[in-house]
């Protein structure tokens, strides 16, 4: 029985020690304290992994990504050659023990290093990889957009752009707003609303315990209020006027002075004395 208990008690340290080892050295070795901030942003992405081919003229090369994961060894991209005589050519792209991690809004960059050497071009420098990681709903993208760079003498590199929730780092899962500022309409409505809601309370607060008005009266300047829908249509009736104005009539009625009375004399009856 204390055979088994130490047995049991030796397994669990081996598979602790594992589990250390794996968690030192398989993830990514960064710089800096941010770095390794913006490296816990990656971890949803652990055992995920993106395997994409791409067609040249006479090459078909397979690219597999892990992300602060090795692929094998410390390789965090490896890139396979598929050839008709079914040879395999492999390289290493780049190396996560030489890893870097920028962040944007809505994309993360994060680039290996010190991959194999070119053998005849790029000054024979180590490979290098960036991948970006751009917003998506989803977590991870199947498909990479490859490219090249390595018609240079010097800082070649390949780039891998890959969709990934991730990479959402304003909250957002769509990718296509961003931490955009306010546009001149919506700081204009803003401001508008503000100074309604403003004058509708302070207004409302002078008429009711300045003035001491009850009721609709509270409401302020409710006379002009009310009086403006018919401001309103009295202008819209004399802009927009569809109605025939009335011509003055060709005649004229009965009046005082085809009686032959004398308009100053009916004025001045009433001052006649009264016998």
């Amino acid at each position: 029985m204390l055979y088994k208990l130490q047995e049991m008690e030796f397994t669990l340290l081996f598979l602790c020690i594992l589990r250390f080892m794996h968690g030192v050295l398989g993830e990514c070795t960064v710089d800096s304290d941010k770095e390794k901030q913006y490296r816990t942003l990656l971890e949803p992405l652990h055992g995920k992994t993106v395997k994409d081919v791409k067609l040249t003229e006479n090459d078909e090369w397979t690219y597999t990504i892990k992300f602060c994961e090795p692929i094998e060894g410390m390789v965090g991209v490896m890139q396979n050659g598929n050839w008709d005589n079914n040879t395999d050519d492999t390289h290493a792209i780049g190396k996560i023990d030489s890893a870097h991690i920028k962040v944007g809004t809505n994309w993360i960059m994060l680039t290996y290093k010190n991959g194999e050497t070119y053998g005849s071009h790029c000054g024979k420098e180590p490979r290098q990889a960036h991948i970006m990681l751009l917003c998506s709903s989803k977590l991870i993208g199947s498909k990479a957009i490859i490219e090249e760079n390595n018609e240079k003498e010097q800082d070649c590199s390949y780039l891998f752009e890959i969709e990934s929730s991730v990479a959402c780092t304003n909250g957002s899962s769509s990718g296509s707003s961003g931490d955009r500022p306010l546009s001149f309409g919506s700081i204009f409505c803003i401001i508008l609303l503000t100074v309604i809601v403003a004058y509708i309370f302070f207004g409302f607060v002078y008429n009711r315990f300045i003035l001491g008005a009850k009721g609709l009266e509270q409401f302020p300047n409710v006379a002009f209020w009310r009086d403006l829908g018919n401001l309103e249509a009295d202008g819209c009736d004399f802009i927009f006027r569809s109605k025939l104005i009335q011509e003055p009539r060709s005649y004229k009625g009965l009046g005082d002075d085809q009686l032959g009375l004398d308009e100053d004399e009916e004025r001045d009856d009433h001052l006649l004395p009264m016998y």
